[in-house]
């Protein structure tokens, strides 16, 4: 889908330009826009689901006890218009993209980002005779320039490279750090670790990016920031996620204060539209800066003060320093490994959750699934009981550098363990597992990106800054700021659920994540099948990027479109539902039901991924439409 235009009335005209075109595709679609919206009200790894949103209110609908026929008439409208209408986006994205877009299949090079605009000139990086670490470079300061509600210099994530030529790989953990004052008691409650200057952590991002160009980079460092300074400079429109963001209530007015107001606000102290051209010129200077003298102008030069200084002068003020920017470090550590069908896996171990994902494909494996099970309601109730199973696994890991007990490290070795898998699969049954533990839903503005290039360098990376725009937090040199202190274990007052002891605030301590960037290959076929993906939203991105695996593996879908386009299903450890999307089978839904799961309609998509993969010499790059993305491919 396009990054113009909006949901403001209209019909659909086949004239006019690819923008307006697309534009009034989606207009013709629904006015404000309510019931066709993507899974960003889901990207929640965050400490709270926005009580405003759609599928709060389906929620309500649905379980109302209320028992009068209006209500349920009123429910069950929403969610027959709601799949009809998600049903329309997603063949109109179809439509405009193979009609009207870059080919997504073809060409020896993909970048899949969210933000087309990103894909394109991470594509144009390839074009130039960069490979995909210069790519991603791009791709990701241009993803932060644009869509700053979910990534930018001021946050962090992890990256997973890999040389398929040599077989080698590595992770990069570029996860952002606790200052070294922070301590497990530095918050009464969540508040003050959602918004203001105690929320933020030390960013990683700028570092990452760097320690990867600089083992992998072909083009000068300068060749790939600069275009992202330009763009920052010269303004871009503002994206359908980003106002989206705006338009649900997920953040407000007056959270924007400063500089932060001066680009999103308008004349009457309303969020800018969608398709409003803006522009960031101190963060074009910024990049400026960062194009010449690298990342250490961020973490011990010349940008260092403007950052202890916003966070210092932020409500609440923060406890980071100067010290604190200039001790930060990314970790390089090996890749997670285990096999699935003969396939490779590969993803990122803790404090990311790539362990988490490999976990959930040892134990399917072994229910040995098949094209013949894509409409079986045993197959996803066995999908959605090992979720369960890896979400109570999940909270047994936490940084494995701060962790002098070895219980990270042998949590991660047994989550790779086939004998452990087959134990939990022999404790899948019939009926339906309840389960208790303390759950984070963490990094809630989150963006991936999936990149090959034609020298069979991959890329998988996902970078977040916590909840939508972060701490709300802006530096006079007009970079956002994290708040993803919020991602530790904050205990709530009065709660008498188990606490997450590994996931403790401690002084330089990495918050756990739900990212899990990941990519699939055969090791003794070289030629076949090998895929980069990854997805966002939060608690949400492990079954995104489980169900495209599977949809490719063992449902047999050759298409990476329609393997991303399926449907999908969620198990929300919180809520103990099973949320499904619009256009989610019937049958299984009502055989789930039968099974005794608590099945929730979604009024929009759960999660988003992004893949590009190869057979042979054949290339798919699929950026998900369900925030409007578009990959590129270079011929």
């Amino acid at each position: 889908m396009a990054e113009d235009d909006g949901f403001d009335g209209g019909a659909f005209t086949v004239e006019g330009d690819k923008d307006d075109l697309i534009g009034e595709t989606q207009r013709a679609v629904g006015k404000g826009g309510h019931l066709l919206q993507t899974s960003n009200s889901f990207t929640s790894e965050g400490s709270h689901k926005n009580e405003s949103s759609p599928l709060h209110k389906a929620k309500q609908l649905l379980h109302s006890s209320s028992g009068k026929e209006i209500s349920q008439s009123r429910g069950l409208k929403i969610i027959i218009v709601s799949a009809v209408l998600f049903a329309i986006i997603i063949t109109i994205a179809l439509i405009l993209s193979i009609v009207f877009g870059e080919p997504q299949v073809g060409g020896n090079a993909g970048v899949a980002a969210d933000v087309p605009l990103c894909s394109d000139m991470g594509r144009d990086i390839l074009r130039d005779g960069g490979n995909a670490v210069d790519a991603m470079v791009t791709t990701m300061l241009c993803v932060g320039v644009v869509d700053a509600q979910s990534s930018g210099l001021g946050g962090g994530g992890f990256m997973l490279i890999h040389d398929h030529k040599s077989h080698v790989s590595s992770v990069i953990d570029f996860r952002e750090m606790a200052p070294a004052m922070a301590s497990p008691g530095m918050y009464p409650g969540k508040g003050q670790s959602l918004m203001g200057g105690l929320a933020v952590g030390v960013p990683g991002e700028l570092k990452g990016m760097q320690t990867a160009h600089n083992k992998h980079g072909k083009l000068s460092w300068q060749n790939v920031v600069q275009p992202a300074a330009n763009l920052a400079r010269n303004g871009f429109k503002v994206t359908p996620s980003m106002a989206k963001v705006f338009t649900e209530g997920k953040v407000k007015e007056s959270e924007f204060t400063g500089m932060l107001g001066e680009i999103y606000l308008d004349e009457n102290r309303d969020f800018v539209k969608q398709g409003t051209l803006i522009s960031r010129p101190q963060l074009a200077n910024t990049l400026d800066i960062i194009a010449e003298h690298g990342a250490d102008a961020f973490y011990d030069g010349q940008l260092s003060q403007s950052i202890i200084d916003a966070v210092s002068n932020a409500t609440p003020p923060g406890i980071m320093t100067r010290e604190d920017l200039k001790n930060y470090d990314v970790v390089i550590r090996e890749a997670v490994k285990t096999t699935y069908n003969g396939h490779t896996i590969l993803s990122t171990p803790a404090p990311a959750s790539g362990s988490v994902l490999l976990f959930i494909m040892n134990v399917l494996e072994g229910f040995k699934l098949t094209k013949a099970d894509k409409n079986s309601v045993q197959a996803f109730h066995r999908i959605v009981e090992t979720l369960k199973f890896a979400f109570e696994k999940q909270q047994q890991l936490g940084d494995p550098d701060k962790d002098s007990t070895g219980q990270v490290k042998n949590t991660t070795e047994m989550l790779a363990s086939k004998a452990e898998a087959k134990k939990i699969r022999s404790l899948i049954s019939n009926v339906t597992m309840d389960e208790t533990g303390q759950f984070n839903k963490l990094d809630k503005g989150t963006s991936h990106i999936s990149i090959i290039d034609a020298q069979e360098l991959m890329v998988s990376v996902t970078t977040t800054v916590n909840m939508w725009f972060g701490s709300r937090v802006m530096t006079s040199t007009g970079i956002l700021l994290n708040d993803q202190m919020a991602d530790f274990f904050i205990p709530t007052p009065g709660s008498s659920q188990p606490s997450n002891q590994l996931n403790a605030i401690g002084p330089g301590k990495r918050p756990l994540s739900n990212m899990a960037p990941t990519m699939l290959l055969n090791e003794d076929r070289p030629c076949a099948l090998r895929m980069v993906v990854g997805a966002a939203n939060g608690s949400r991105i492990i079954s995104g990027v489980v169900e495209t695996l599977l949809n490719v593996v063992s449902f047999g879908e050759t298409n990476l479109t329609k393997a991303i386009l399926e449907p999908r299903i969620h198990y929300d450890a919180i809520s103990r539902d099973t949320e499904y999307e619009p256009g989610f089978k019937d049958s299984i839904v009502k055989g789930l039901t039968d099974l005794g799961h608590t099945m929730v309609a979604t009024v929009e998509g759960i999660n988003i991924v992004q893949a590009v993969s190869k057979v042979n010499n054949t290339l798919q790059a699929v950026s998900d439409p369900r925030k409007w993305g578009r990959a590129a491919t270079l011929e």
